[in-house]
């Protein structure tokens, strides 16, 4: 079967099947290496008396990863829809609209990318993986060419009305990386979590290898050796030790990930495009009609240095789609407004909540913070030295430091085009979601809320998380804010009451 033209538009008939790359096969193992990294130490083990049968479990394994999925997986692009077929016990048909496409991803790892191939993702707006087509290893030219298709199919009925000088129109760039940027990646708690990770991997594999028997000798006599250093001066290098590993994992992973970032919007198919990446390249096509807002984040570490990140509440299977890497945050708000047409939702100033959300706060924070005094002093009981009860009132302080935080963090408005929310958090986040994508109310109060009078207002939408809270709102205050948003949803209950 031949492939399409990648230079074309692609239509296929309807008796028109086509393979994946045949590269495929030798993509798909590298790929799955670290699921397979299991299989081959079986393989290994089973086999070390026998060479012939671990031979053999290695080319049954070879076959079942890479030649069956790719001898079983067929696709079709027509006129009207995207259709993959995969399996071979269990048959699988994926099938996508082409009038309901809503996003193209297209994918390349390093193998993908050395080898002239690219992954493409086809959504069409549904909130499950399962409205998600893919087809795993094709050459990029007709990468291209289908996403290029695929969005224009999506933007057809607004474009037959234009004119043909209005359909042709450059891209418009929003942002794109800068080198300055890379001062907020140290500031991520995902270096940290990726130390902990290879740390936990290596400790795994020194298990299995039973380098823990072998090394008993050597970590024996490294721990007398660590026990003539003082524990302040053994701690504080350890902690200088996870920031600094924590801090190059976090900066290589900032620039592995975002590298030549770029959003940009294209008017003649009314989506946005992003593009990231060094050794794997990703390039994102979101159709501007799922996006119901935005959301800033600016995470506590980055604070200090006014850093912060910035997402898209969207509808469809990717509902929190990245719009900005760790940047500037006047970068982020910028960016914002251009993605919701020139709105102030990130910058308004917010309503506080009442004073029952301040002493709620302010109880919470020092309740948690009474709590760890207690666990510290439970921990040294007996001779309860005095640097030991300066940690633990310290720590009742703070935790009282952080319920100020929390209910200054804590607010909502009502613009002409949104509702902004921001909950009670120590990491600021502000949600701004348009009016228009609201499809319902619901309230809450707990036991303490009602003694406090008051109650947490939740809002239901499609996009994003689907629900964001107002906590700790007046009851009158919620009315408010439902009237004003809903009228039409509160108004019979209301007129039943009178």
């Amino acid at each position: 079967m031949t492939r399409p033209d990648p230079g074309a538009i692609v239509v296929d008939r309807h008796d028109q099947w086509h393979r994946l790359s045949p590269w495929m096969m030798a993509v798909r193992p590298v790929e799955q290496l670290p699921q397979l990294i299991p299989v081959a130490l079986a393989i290994v083990f089973a086999g070390r008396n026998a060479p012939l049968l671990m031979l053999a479990l290695g080319v049954v394994a070879v076959v079942v990863v890479a030649l069956v999925p790719w001898l079983t997986t067929r696709y079709q692009v027509t006129d009207e829809h995207v259709r993959v077929r995969s399996g071979w016990l269990t048959k699988k048909v994926a099938t996508a609209r082409r009038d309901r496409v809503r996003s193209v991803d297209l994918t390349a790892s390093l193998p993908l990318r050395i080898l002239g191939l690219q992954k493409v993702r086809i959504g069409t707006g549904g909130d499950k993986q399962s409205s998600v087509v893919e087809l795993n290893a094709i050459g990029a030219p007709e990468a291209h060419g289908l996403h290029e298709s695929l969005m224009a199919t999506a933007a057809r009925d607004s474009a037959q009305t234009a004119t043909p000088s209005d359909r042709v129109s450059a891209p418009q760039q929003l942002s794109r990386f800068r080198l300055s940027w890379l001062r907020y990646a140290p500031f991520s708690m995902a270096g940290l979590a990726a130390a902990a990770a290879v740390g936990g991997l290596a400790a795994q594999i020194a298990g299995e290898a039973g380098l823990y028997e072998r090394g008993a000798d050597i970590a024996e006599s490294t721990a007398d050796r660590l026990r003539a250093i003082p524990v302040p001066l053994l701690v504080t290098t350890a902690v200088v030790a996870v920031l600094v590993v924590g801090a190059v994992l976090s900066v290589a992973g900032y620039v592995l990930g975002y590298w030549n970032f770029d959003l940009s919007r294209n008017g003649d198919d009314a989506t946005l495009r992003i593009r990231r990446g060094l050794l794997t390249t990703n390039a994102t096509s979101l159709d501007e009609e799922r996006i119901r807002g935005v959301h800033l984040h600016e995470p506590i570490l980055m604070r200090p240095l006014h850093g912060a990140r910035l997402h898209a509440i969207a509808t469809g299977s990717s509902k929190s789609p990245l719009l900005l890497p760790p940047a500037p945050a006047d970068e982020a708000i910028r960016v914002g407004r251009l993605v919701t047409h020139d709105g102030d939702e990130l910058t308004v100033p917010l309503i506080r909540h009442g004073s029952g959300a301040r002493s709620r706060r302010l109880t919470r924070g020092f309740l948690g913070g009474a709590l760890i005094a207690v666990l510290v002093i439970a921990a040294v009981a007996g001779p309860l030295t005095w640097p030991w009860l300066a940690v633990a009132i310290a720590a009742a302080i703070g935790g009282s430091g952080l319920g100020v935080v929390r209910y200054r963090n804590l607010g909502y408005r009502i613009t002409d085009r949104s509702v902004v929310v921001a909950p009670p958090r120590v990491a600021r986040h502000r949600y701004a979601v348009a009016r228009d994508g609201v499809v319902g109310w619901a309230s809450r109060a707990s036991l303490f809320q009602r003694r406090r009078g008051v109650e947490t207002l939740v809002l239901a939408t499609a996009a994003g998380t689907e629900a964001y809270a107002m906590v700790d709102l007046a009851p009158e205050s919620s009315a408010h804010v439902i009237d004003t948003v809903s009228p039409g949803l509160v108004a019979p209950f209301l007129s039943q009451t009178r």
